[in-house]
């Protein structure tokens, strides 16, 4: 059996390790019973957890900054914070950069050893939330350029989805800024067979709630012709649907992890690929 590998990437420096598994039942339970014959172990899911490499240095950051303790709306203060470190910190050429693009590898390279990943051929799914988007874009856009001896699937060679959820990209692509950061690319995996190619994209969902986050298409032609949707969706907890901490509700909610259920059936709609 061929299956559907899915690489999950968080964003904001604050989450713990294991901050996805709740999303993949989610995501494998709305894929299952959405038609007759499917099953979980068609899926397979990887974690990329890369805030243990900043986590110390942003709570430092907190405690010293509130020293008065008369800080208000710390959760939401978190959230900002975290937002404006990592766009400080994550910059090329910082060590920061370096670290987090190596703990992208070695994640990658772990899920291409798995014994039911085929390297040359097994489609990848990439879901990234919040700077993890911005981390990931980049990094879809070097690994594409590059001239590497690495697999066709750590490459992203085999690239067939790309959902970015919370992403603020799109404060990259002020042309002033001129950074590589907020350059899109064509997510399209050139090692996919042509039914694959025509099923690839990339899908990016916001809150309108939410102040990290933008829609893409509108940015520039290229974000025009890459992105192939902007969705706004509404999501969080009654508390914090309507402001702006919804950022960290994207994780549980169903107008979010239904919609990547229904793409993941689309790309493993029966084909060739997938008969073969």
């Amino acid at each position: 059996m061929k299956r559907l590998a899915i690489a999950v990437i968080h964003g904001l420096g604050s989450e713990e390790e294991f901050y996805s598994v709740e999303l993949k039942h989610r995501i494998a339970e709305e894929y299952v019973k959405g038609a007759e014959g499917r099953l979980e172990d068609e899926l397979l899911f990887h974690e990329i957890y890369w805030g243990d490499l900043v986590k110390e240095e942003l709570d430092q950051f907190r405690k010293k900054a509130n020293y008065k303790g008369d800080l208000a709306y710390q959760n939401l203060r978190q959230i900002m914070t975290d937002a404006q470190a990592l766009a400080l910190l994550y910059r090329p050429g910082t060590e920061i950069y370096e670290s987090i693009n190596n703990r992208i590898k070695d994640g990658l390279r772990k899920f291409a050893s798995h014994r039911r990943v085929n390297q040359d051929e097994t489609p990848l799914v990439v879901l990234a939330h919040s700077y993890g988007a911005v981390m990931m874009s980049h990094f879809i856009g070097e690994m594409k350029n590059a001239d590497s001896k690495l697999s066709n699937f750590e490459t992203m060679k085999t690239l067939a989805g790309y959902i970015t959820f919370g992403n603020p990209m799109g404060l990259y692509a002020l042309e002033s800024a001129n950074s590589e950061l907020g350059v899109p690319c064509n997510i399209v995996g050139e090692a996919l067979n042509d039914d694959m190619k025509k099923r690839a994209r990339w899908y990016n969902f916001y809150d309108k709630d939410d102040i990290i986050a933008y829609p893409l298409k509108g940015l520039s032609d290229d974000f025009d012709q890459f992105v192939h949707g902007d969705f706004e969706i509404n999501v969080g907890s009654a508390a914090t649907s309507w402001n702006p901490a919804c950022h960290s509700g994207y994780w549980e909610d169903k107008d979010f992890y239904r919609p990547v259920a229904d793409f993941i059936a689309e790309l493993r709609a029966p084909h060739s690929f997938w008969q073969g």
